[in-house]
């Protein structure tokens, strides 16, 4: 949409129009005072809530406030995370290099773009990016400690940056735990082999569609931290049963998906574009029962914030 056709519409105080118009009073109030304070996140996230309620009521278009994130974005907030999100460097929002950039915590070096990406890694949803990090190593932990002589062979469906398996390995190097990872971006491949390259005798990466390709080979854990919650259900469902046939028993496969309690969605979807399947507890069960999975070995557990879950199945 035209700037110009775009200014008509938010200062349109008729209907559903009125809520992208105070929107866009407080954030041109940050931008000119050089972004958000901790004290000001309430608010901004109070109003940005507002906004999204207005969506799904229907009293204003979601298109309407996407022209408007990506034109105020592009004219104030270029080199931000939000930036990047809408950007879609490698096609969808929550890449690889956005997956290492909320790994890392980083953020804009001018002063007046760094704040608003302490803004967004302040949000529930970076935090659970975070959080399910620590959890995978907490799962590589309660596998492996205590194991026989057996070494620990794991699946990493969708490993993006692969800091996670990197940072494992760098504090655990007595630990007899081998990586198979696999990634459909060839960057990320790639970035993944110049960060793990000091253990490449440990990680084989594939550069591969899961949906297509899975090594041929057995595994005592299966994990995937970030790729459900983009399927639908069919191919969830597709994907969940060829990673159970390559799950030994006695192993496991635990996949990552955001839950319906998400503080940071109106965040998320309407300022980065970033859309995401969002399911509950009950909803995972159901999927892992149509994928095969006996009632008795599914478990559904969650990260701190809450916002992460994550689909157990015992094989």
């Amino acid at each position: 949409m035209p700037p110009l056709v775009l200014q008509e519409r938010m200062y349109d105080r008729r209907g559903g129009v009125v809520p992208l118009m105070q929107f866009d009073d407080l954030l041109r109030e940050l931008i000119a005072s050089g972004g958000p304070m901790p004290q000001e996140y309430a608010l901004l996230n109070r109003t940005l809530r507002q906004l999204g309620d207005a969506v799904r009521a229907k009293v204003i278009a979601r298109d309407d406030v996407l022209a408007y994130a990506q034109d105020i974005t592009h004219r104030h907030l270029e080199g931000t995370m939000q930036a990047r999100a809408l950007g879609k460097k490698f096609g969808y929002s929550g890449d690889f290099e956005m997956i290492e950039a909320i790994y890392t915590l980083q953020t804009a070096q001018e002063p007046h773009l760094r704040r608003w990406d302490l803004y967004f890694h302040s949000q529930a949803a970076p935090n659970a990016v975070r959080n399910r990090k620590a959890y995978f190593h907490q799962l590589l932990h309660s596998h492996s400690v205590g194991r026989s002589k057996a070494p620990l062979n794991v699946l990493n469906v969708a490993s993006g940056p692969a800091r996670d398996v990197r940072e494992w390995v760098l504090d655990n190097p007595e630990r007899e735990v081998f990586f198979d990872c696999v990634d459909a971006e060839i960057h990320a491949i790639e970035h993944a082999k110049k960060l793990c390259a000091p253990f490449a005798q440990r990680v084989e990466l594939y550069h591969r569609n899961v949906l297509r390709f899975l090594p041929a080979k057995g595994y005592d854990l299966v994990w995937s931290a970030g790729l459900f919650d983009y399927l639908a259900d069919r191919s969830f469902v597709y994907l969940l049963k060829a990673l159970m046939a390559v799950t030994r028993r006695g192993g496991e496969v635990v996949v990552g998906n955001f839950s319906d309690f998400n503080p940071s969605r109106d965040y998320m979807e309407l300022l980065g574009d970033w859309v995401l399947q969002h399911r509950t507890r009950d909803h995972l069960r159901e999927l892992a029962l149509e994928a095969g999975a006996a009632a008795d070995s599914i478990e559904v557990q969650w990260e701190p914030e809450g916002v992460n879950l994550f689909l157990h199945i015992r094989r």
